[in-house]
């Protein structure tokens, strides 16, 4: 049976951004709460998709809606000490041919929020950064620019978040989750570990992104009521990592994040970390489709049958493709580059990228946090709070509304990382 809700205690799987940022406020709104934090590995977990060298941090969106709630994100990533000895406010370029830009401005005069961003010309942004004399602009009408966004060291930080956690009070338990527990009347109150341990509790919180469709079918196959469905589809891209030289160093250390999404480049370069190393991220996302077998259900999850879910092993095409993004961004430049390591990060997408932070509506005791999207990991510092206050039922109702299970797909926040291919056709080299 459930714990009684009188004594509410929460189990957290999965300490992403989600998870952690989770467990985090939790334990700092809830007095004396019993919280557990599950993930498969030591924190943090090396497979995850908030697990890596450096990931965006920017308010620069064309809603509104995320606009508003990245400039608290970015407010804490500033001043908070948890936060801000691993952000870098690098500055950021952004180049795509569709007006994006202006919009965004439009966005921030719309919210009343003063910005030092702007819209230049492609000859004028070789001028303020000679570093990209070379690149590819035949495609870019306006280049947007913000020196007020930046990057944060993505690992380090929800490392942070999580040891925050547990001086906190929060439990870490190593471990994966195989499967939900259900009561007589259906409602969930607690897991079942792969190595036989179970963990009750009132509430249970699924933050483990492109993994909540595979772990409800695992659990409950012969319940069509409670499946994610196309509200969640795991989706990845394909990252590439060089070590630059102490030469280049000198060359690339204060070079801006870049963001091109014009002439076929579509895709990013970061600034290089401290362990002098450039990241290049290709957006254009894909899906990993099959067939589940206990519930007949058709799902995308990363390939969970290969070691390391095949993160090291990237199929060719998706290596030629970074090097497209590379030579774009770099032009001759990135004949000096050599790729040392690549990696494929898998997120949970959901339809119009909103988050999904609701209570599940057919199984009383499961909550689910998730759906980054591609674009949710700045939102680390604050996300918990809101999935506090929908267990605490404080959830503002149009935050409800626009973050619950059942709910109409309308707008799209990153729309243009939508998969629209598959893994296994990029495998195979077939043409998509």
């Amino acid at each position: 049976m459930a714990t009684p809700a009188t004594n509410p205690t929460y189990i957290i799987v999965g300490a992403g951004i989600f998870g952690a940022s989770t467990a985090y406020h939790l334990a700092k709104t809830t007095p004396s709460p019993s919280i557990t934090l599950i993930d498969r590995s030591p924190f943090p977990c090396p497979l995850a998709a908030s697990y890596d060298i450096n990931k965006i941090v920017r308010a620069d969106y064309g809603d509104k809606f995320y606009m508003g709630l990245a400039l608290k994100a970015q407010h804490k990533w500033r001043t908070d000490p948890l936060y801000s000895q691993f952000y870098h406010e690098s500055g950021m370029v952004n180049i795509k041919g569709t007006g994006l830009g202006r919009r965004m401005l439009q966005d921030y005069e719309d919210l009343g929020i003063s910005t030092k961003a702007e819209v230049i010309g492609p000859e004028e942004l070789k001028e303020r950064y000679p570093l990209f004399w070379d690149t590819d602009y035949s495609a870019a009408k306006d280049c947007y620019i913000n020196p007020e966004s930046g990057w944060a060291e993505a690992a380090s930080a929800v490392k942070a978040v999580i040891q925050a956690s547990l001086d906190d009070g929060v439990e870490y338990v190593e471990g994966t989750v195989s499967k939900l527990l259900f009561d007589d009347q259906g409602d969930c109150f607690g897991v079942e570990l792969k190595d036989g341990r179970t963990i009750k509790a009132s509430k249970v919180i699924l933050s483990i992104g492109a993994g909540i469709a595979k772990l409800i079918a695992d659990s409950a196959p012969e319940r069509p009521d409670i499946q994610v469905g196309d509200r969640i589809v795991g989706a990845a891209v394909v990252t590439g990592f060089v070590k630059l030289t102490p030469s280049q160093i000198n060359v690339y250390k204060n070079m801006p994040l870049f963001i091109h999404r014009v002439g076929g480049i579509s895709g990013e370069a970061y600034p290089p970390t401290s362990e002098k190393v450039m990241k290049f991220c290709r957006d254009i996302s894909f899906s990993n489709f099959y067939k589940h077998a206990e519930s007949g259900r058709v799902i995308s999850t990363p390939p969970l049958d290969q070691e390391d879910e095949g993160q090291p092993s990237t199929p060719q095409r998706l290596k030629d493709e970074i090097q497209i993004v590379m030579k774009g961004i770099w032009g001759r430049r990135a004949k000096c580059m050599e790729i040392d390591c690549y990696r494929i990060c898998w997120d949970a997408f959901t339809p119009n990228q909103d988050f999904i932070i609701s209570a599940h509506p057919r199984c009383n005791g499961l909550y689910i946090a998730a759906g980054g999207s591609f674009h949710g990991w700045k939102f680390l510092p604050i996300v918990g709070k809101y999935v506090v206050d929908l267990l605490l039922g404080k959830l503002a109702p149009d935050l409800a509304q626009r973050w619950r299970w059942d709910r109409a797909q309308d707008g799209a926040a990153q729309g243009m990382l939508k998969p629209i291919r598959d893994l296994k056709d990029l495998a195979r080299g077939n043409k998509v």
